[in-house]
């Protein structure tokens, strides 16, 4: 019994080992199946979705200055104020201050091309001078063939604050140039817009110029900042300024950060998209986990189900190994089983014990003229009668198809002699056969005690000798050796 409960426990261990191999094989493949398909999804169609759509919002943004300045260049009063000449400055500086007021600009500006003067909401700001570099985009604005540009730079009547101007040429109805109008969207409030993107897509959003350099993000403060200089960026920032559209990772800090840029060509800049790995596979890892432990829990109630059944077959094998099935009695491994035990006792406390061996008399010719189901049905009244007339303590086995053998504990060769001869005396009074009260069945028995030296096969020698001495004097009758 020992080597099959060693046998269910190595069962036990493997079935637990496939059960959690195969269980945390199938999870952690599924898992890495669902991680690289959905940072595939968000590498190659969310985040430049994402890159879209803020386009499409910077663009939308940007129209409604471009049909401000559209407006202002077209209004024949900035024509016709124009080309009277310029002979109110206040009139188009009170103009200046309705068209700010009306649509909420920034800042908003006429530059005639006559004078060179700098009209402002303030006043006549001053004289622009074409030929140094801070004025020279007005050449440029000038000669071009659009009708307008977006223009990102220092605004000196703002205290030299970075704008984004939308820069339209002025013309009179023959087509001749006469200056520049134009609205300015402070920085600021590009800024507060790509706020605003960030928390609506959930992504971490900046500009940045052809030179690498942030120009906008909602963390007003790292403006300015290179790409060239910035953890995991710098790494890729050749390749980044030179897309015009794509998708990219890199790692910052240890962790892997998703990336997608987008070309604005309106203001030369280029607008970056980033989304860490593990705001995308927090919620992947989480199921994950759950299902862990969800799985796991059930493994090892499996588990314990498998071990609790294979148990209570064990106990039924074990019974069934040791039972013999038609009396219910102990079988001859039982039997053994036990004489080890009371010879072991034995030895170690002193404590005797006797061995009774018993056999029907002429069973044979009952087996023949019954039947075999009467005489099995014998045998079972007989072992139930013996095992009535014995203490808890005694163990008694059927050593054959006719035989019994019982150790009686703690008892000496006549008191079990006295036992045989009152289990004797009780079957051959019993009637067994109903049908034929004059047909009775006798039984013989063989007694011993245990001695100093005995082991198994002594005693049980001595009990089968006294039992045959029974036999040879006449049957129905017990004997002690």
């Amino acid at each position: 019994m020992r080597g099959f409960s060693s046998l269910r426990a190595r069962l036990i261990g493997l079935v637990t080992i496939i059960l959690i191999g195969g269980f945390l094989a199938t999870n952690i493949l599924s898992y890495q199946n669902s991680r690289d398909t959905l940072l595939a999804e968000v590498l190659n169609y969310q985040l430049p979705l994402s890159s879209n759509n803020i386009y499409s919002e910077i663009q939308a943004d940007l129209l409604q200055p471009i049909v401000i300045s559209s407006l202002m260049a077209h209004d024949t009063f900035v024509q016709d104020w124009a080309l009277e000449g310029e002979k109110d400055p206040e009139k188009m500086i009170r103009y200046l201050k309705e068209i700010q007021k009306k649509y909420e600009v920034f800042t908003d500006y006429f530059i005639s091309n006559q004078t060179l003067n700098y009209y402002h909401p303030s006043g006549i700001s001053r004289k622009i001078e074409p030929s140094t570099l801070e004025d020279n985009w007005f050449v440029r604005v000038r000669d071009m063939s659009e009708p307008y540009e977006v223009n990102v730079d220092y605004n000196v009547e703002e205290g030299g604050a970075i704008t984004i101007f939308i820069n339209y040429r002025v013309l009179d109805a023959r087509g001749n140039f006469l200056g520049v109008t134009g609205v300015g969207l402070g920085l600021e409030s590009v800024a507060r817009l790509v706020k605003e993107y960030q928390e609506n897509f959930h992504r971490r959003i900046y500009f940045v110029d052809n030179g690498g350099n942030v120009t906008v993000r909602s963390d007003e403060e790292k403006i300015g900042e290179r790409i060239q200089d910035m953890p995991g960026l710098k790494d890729i920032a050749p390749e980044l300024l030179g897309m015009d559209h794509g998708s990219l990772t890199y790692e910052r800090n240890g962790e892997p950060v998703l990336l997608t840029v987008r070309y604005i060509p309106e203001l030369n800049w280029r607008v970056l998209v980033e989304l860490d790995e593990g705001d995308i596979t927090e919620a992947i890892e989480a199921v994950f986990l759950r299902n862990l432990v969800i799985g796991l829990f059930v493994i090892i109630l499996t588990i314990l189900l498998i071990a609790y059944t294979i148990s209570i077959f064990q106990r039924q094998l074990e019974k069934m190994a040791v039972t013999d099935k038609l009396t219910g009695l102990g079988n001859r491994q039982a039997f053994d089983i036990s004489m080890i035990q009371a010879i072991s006792r034995f030895k170690r406390t002193k404590e005797p014990f006797s061995l009774i061996l018993m056999d029907v008399d002429k069973f044979k010719p009952i087996n023949d003229t019954k039947g075999h189901l009467a005489g099995d049905i014998a045998i079972c009244q007989i072992a139930l009668k013996a095992r009535s007339l014995l203490r808890d303590s005694d163990v008694m086995c059927r050593w054959g198809g006719d035989e019994f053998a019982i150790i009686m504990a703690n008892c000496s060769v006549e008191d079990a002699r006295r036992l045989a001869e009152k289990i004797r005396l009780d079957i051959v009074e019993h009637c067994f056969f109903p049908d034929d009260p004059s047909l009775r069945i006798s039984i013989s028995f063989g007694v011993s005690e245990i001695r100093k030296d005995d082991e198994e096969a002594t005693i049980l020698a001595r009990s089968d000798g006294a039992l045959y001495s029974a036999k040879d004097k006449g049957r129905n009758r017990t004997e002690t050796a």
